[in-house]
């Protein structure tokens, strides 16, 4: 399932950024898109960095509902997110192929971003991709559709776009495997061989397959079967297209040469066997003829060449097609009198287009892990943002002391501290949970965290229908309390704490929901911590199975002499037939044990203790146990 979710959530930043494929005038216009959900200040920030702060210029406002209209069609809308904050700066190119840059991207990278336009049929395109804080760009690459369409009044083929979809998934879910370079590598260069062959005699399936297994080969990247297959089946539909090998050429070895260079370069730190020298020299012929072909340096007109970093403060992260575009430049003169902004922007960083402006205070000095970004080498973990490298980030007090603006150092939570529960993914060998179940956890392996100012909102993922918000301050519906033995010793932790966080309606039979946790939903044990990021549905998604049981407990807890409520969940199952098993009688009593469906029971408790018992569903007919649910209580 995270391996769906994941080229998913990649596919709509893919089909966001398909866009009209046809050259315009070198002075082809500039349009500009600023996320809806941004702040004056954070919209002044974006423009400072693309350099056009003061400028008269098209902008226009990408909002969330642009986004689904764009990708809703073809992903989840729990994918997309509610808010937009990422944005664009496009400029339509006679020559150069396709030239990105980006700024606090968590999910993609420019070299990703200018393959999969050209297959879109994008051409010649300068592009800036940003946020003032990170995010997974979904609002900056629909942006970049809009804007190119609005720039050259040109609409790309509908077929293109799909195939562009299609070859981001393919990428992100290879990526789960080989890594996020590799990926790229071996579906830019399959995707550069079919295009080339295609123009001198149709490829055909037994074609598209030598191509593969030789890529593949040569670039010592290892297929699973589900890889293989997603990758035969974009180039398939790559053949099927009248694509024009020479159009794209200046940008497909461009990524080619970026990608491989990455790859020698990690390869060199993390084996230390081979010499960058020899590594250049035992590049393929076709790489070293890219590397000839391709301009390396961009035109100092270049709209990548004329950013103001110092906009989106120390902390922020980049990527280019061409380095050159990162080399530090001079802002624009115009932007003197532009509207100014603190350094860091007092921005916080996030992992999705999920983002609260909440004010923001000084941190505890404990300086947090890093987070991971994009795609490990293994390809294993959720796709997260980064933290600075200091884990902090500078920002504006609200109330001073003396009343002059005092600059404090904000230590955030990073992501990788959340430990989520209930959570589907590969982590829990896609684990589904018993429908019934009314609570959240979020476990950290640190003392200090305490019930923060802000919300968690949960949303059934079928329609992204909210289904419950709940404040984080309402001690009625969250505790945080110390984790007992067997859970720290599942965590691999000597020491934590959990957020248990009730639910007022219990999770239904069959159904997917994702977790939307506001930024100000932790804080830490001082009163001035935040968490780092959102983790949102990218992150924290959860499907429960068909069958679910549940012990209703009272607010005080279950106590020894007391009863409870429980509901047994089975009507539209397989199962015929629902049993209580292996209940310790001296613990706990109930007064029905068996249901032929959906029924009600009363459970008394005994003494106090820990105790645990079995729910088995079974096929009335063949007497087959189908699902079992393994319930334990702890009675005071």
């Amino acid at each position: 399932m995270k391996r769906n979710m994941l080229a998913l959530a990649m596919s709509a930043l893919m089909l966001a950024s398909a866009v009209p494929g046809v050259p315009v005038s070198a002075d082809g216009q500039k349009v500009v898109t600023l996320g809806a959900d941004l702040s004056e200040e954070q919209k002044n920030a974006i423009l400072r960095y693309f350099g056009v702060a003061g400028q008269s210029i098209q902008t226009l406002t990408i909002t969330n509902q642009d986004e689904r209209n764009h990708l809703g069609s073809y992903v989840p809308l729990e994918q997309i997110g509610t808010r937009t904050y990422s944005c664009a700066l496009v400029c339509p190119t006679t020559s150069g192929g396709i030239q990105v840059k980006t700024a606090n991207l968590s999910w993609v990278t420019s070299n990703m971003i200018a393959t999969t336009l050209s297959t879109s049929g994008v051409v010649n395109c300068d592009v800036l991709a940003a946020s003032p804080f990170e995010v997974s760009g979904t609002g900056a690459l629909t942006g970049i559709l809009m804007a190119y369409e609005s720039a050259s009044g040109e609409k790309l083929d509908e077929t293109k776009k799909e195939i562009a979809t299609q070859e981001m998934i393919a990428t992100t879910t290879i990526a789960n495997t080989v890594g996020q370079q590799q990926a790229t590598e071996i579906v830019n260069d399959t995707k550069m061989q079919v295009i080339q062959g295609n123009q001198v005699n149709e490829m055909t399936s037994n074609d598209i397959d030598i191509i593969v297994n030789e890529v593949a080969e040569e670039k010592q990247i290892s297929l699973t079967d589900e890889d293989r297959e997603l990758l035969t089946s974009l180039l398939e539909e790559i053949a099927a297209q009248d694509y024009d090998y020479d159009e794209m050429k200046e940008t497909l070895e461009r990524v080619e040469v970026n990608v491989n260079n990455t790859i020698e370069n990690t390869t060199v730190i993390q084996t230390g066997e081979t010499s960058a020298a020899d590594q250049q020299s035992e590049a393929a012929p076709q790489t070293e003829a890219a590397q000839n072909e391709t301009p390396e340096t961009l035109a100092p007109d270049s709209i990548l060449m004329n950013t103001d970093e110092s906009a989106l403060g120390d902390t922020a992260t980049f990527d280019a097609t061409d380095t050159s575009a990162l080399d530090e430049t001079e802002a624009p003169a115009q932007q003197e009198t532009a509207p100014q902004t603190d350094a860091a922007g007092g921005f916080e960083i996030t992992s999705s287009d999920e983002y609260t402006d909440t004010p923001e205070t000084t941190a505890p000095s404990e300086t947090p892990a890093d987070v991971q970004s994009e795609t490990p080498a293994d390809g294993s973990a959720d796709v997260q943002s980064e933290t600075p490298a200091d884990g902090s980030a500078d920002v504006q007090s609200e109330t001073p002391a003396d009343g002059q603006p005092v600059t404090l150092n904000l230590e955030m939570i990073p992501l990788d501290e959340f430990v989520l529960a209930p959570v589907t993914s590969e982590s829990t060998a896609y684990e589904v949970y018993q429908a019934g179940m009314d609570e959240l956890t979020v476990s950290f392996e640190r003392g200090d965290i305490i019930a923060g100012s802000g919300t968690v909102s949960l949303y059934n993922a079928a329609d992204s229908s909210l289904v419950e918000t709940i404040n984080m301050s309402d001690p009625k519906k969250v505790s945080i309390v110390p984790l007992d033995d067997e859970e720290l010793l599942d965590l691999g932790w000597s020491s934590g704490y959990k957020a248990v966080i009730s639910l007022t309606e219990t999770l239904k039979q069959d159904t997917t929901y994702f977790v939307s946790l506001s930024q100000d939903a932790f804080a830490t044990a001082d009163g001035i911590g935040t968490s780092e990021a959102t983790p949102d549905s990218y992150t924290w998604i959860f499907q429960t199975a068909p069958y679910g049981f549940r012990i209703v407990k009272p607010e005080d807890g279950f106590a020894a002499g007391g009863t409870a409520a429980g509901e047994i969940l089975m009507d539209g199952t397989a199962a015929g037939y629902a049993c209580i098993e292996n209940a310790d009688a001296s613990m706990i009593s109930f007064d029905q044990t068996e249901f032929w469906a959906n029924g009600r029971l009363n459970a008394m408790f005994v003494q106090p203790g820990e105790t645990t018992f079995q729910v088995s569903f079974y096929d009335i007919m063949g007497g087959t146990l189908l699902y079992t649910v393994n319930y334990t209580v702890e009675v005071r």
